[in-house]
């Protein structure tokens, strides 16, 4: 634009488009900076105390956590403040102003107001109250109520238009985590752990190392994984390399925009379609897919029977040497 006259009908138009544009982009960028925030609440003294004690309670826990080599994000250390704080600010508002006058009946309304998960993680709360401070009752932890297995679970009919979807999606390292999650359940978090040193070929299958037992790859999932490293399974890979470059969360939110669909469903239904395929020793599955005990009991409620207890043992002696590699037959 410099090049253009300085009197110039052009270079004035141009010059005005220009100084509109940066007025738009600088009144977007405040309208983000500026954020509806929550009324502050002044705490009675007793609340803050406790909300106070409970904060540097959680922060001990995630040092423990992290010295032992186990998770603990910070954003579960912000959550249980914010929840502790959020709980006593309802407290207050009912003219509270000490622990010895909360009562029962004062988490129940919390849950009419919010939920019983605000209500269970309130009660976790109030347990550590319990050791600080003197409270004249006790409380009954909220009952939370899971949805049923059928509703909580992806129907197998949805899931080849969930994989036609993936698979259509621009970025190789969401349709990689997304086939282990809608295939094999596996979570992003645990994907996005996983190292070449997790992958071999055998017999002229790529197999995958997702917990204790080495798991045979679909050919879809093979294609994918060696279009996204190619070298994943090369004699002179080195093991530590991280199959992703995403950190878990981000890998998680990408697989999401993936899948279009939540993950729980889809990650459950992969469990139900291992277990309708003949996978039904639960140990079996856990020692292959890392798939808690508790998560595989859930999904077999689908079929309305215990799998687990109607499995012929030979049939599971079978299906266990098939998962390990000791039988191709």
């Amino acid at each position: 634009m410099e090049r253009l006259p300085a009197h110039s009908s052009l270079r004035a138009q141009l010059e005005n488009s220009l100084k509109q544009a940066r007025r738009r982009d600088e009144a977007a960028t405040q309208a983000k900076k500026v954020q509806p925030k929550r009324p502050a609440i002044k705490l009675p003294e007793d609340f803050e105390r406790g909300v106070m004690l409970f904060v540097e309670k959680t922060h001990r826990i995630a040092e423990i956590k992290h010295r032992h080599g186990h998770r603990y994000s910070a954003n579960t250390v912000r959550k249980r403040g914010y929840d502790a704080r959020a709980f006593c600010e309802f407290l207050a508002g009912k003219g509270l102003q000490q622990w010895p006058q909360v009562a029962q009946h004062h988490l129940d309304d919390y849950i009419s107001v919010t939920d019983r998960w605000a209500a269970a993680r309130a009660y976790t709360f109030l347990q550590f109250i319990r050791q600080n401070f003197r409270l004249t009752q006790r409380f009954v932890r909220p009952k939370l109520r899971p949805k049923p297995p059928a509703e909580a679970v992806m129907p197998i009919a949805e899931i080849p238009a969930v994989l036609k979807r993936l698979i259509g999606f621009s970025d190789p390292q969401a349709v990689v985590a997304g086939l282990f999650l809608a295939l094999f359940a596996q979570t992003p978090t645990r994907s996005a752990e996983l190292t070449f040193g997790d992958f071999r070929k055998r017999d002229g299958r790529v197999e995958a190392l997702f917990a204790e037992q080495w798991t045979p790859l679909d050919p879809l999932t093979t294609r994918y994984l060696l279009q996204l490293a190619p070298a994943v399974v090369a004699d002179d890979a080195v093991s530590d390399t991280r199959l992703f470059r995403y950190t878990a969360a981000y890998l998680g939110r990408k697989v999401g925009q993936a899948v279009g669909v939540p993950l729980r469903p889809l990650r459950l239904g992969a469990v139900a379609n291992l277990i309708r395929s003949g996978i039904t020793d639960r140990r079996a599955l856990h020692r292959a897919l890392g798939v808690s005990l508790p998560t595989l009991a859930y999904v077999e409620k689908v079929f309305e029977w215990d799998l687990h207890m109607t499995v012929d043992p030979e049939m599971v002696k079978s299906r266990n040497e098939v998962i390990r590699g000791e039988r191709t037959e």
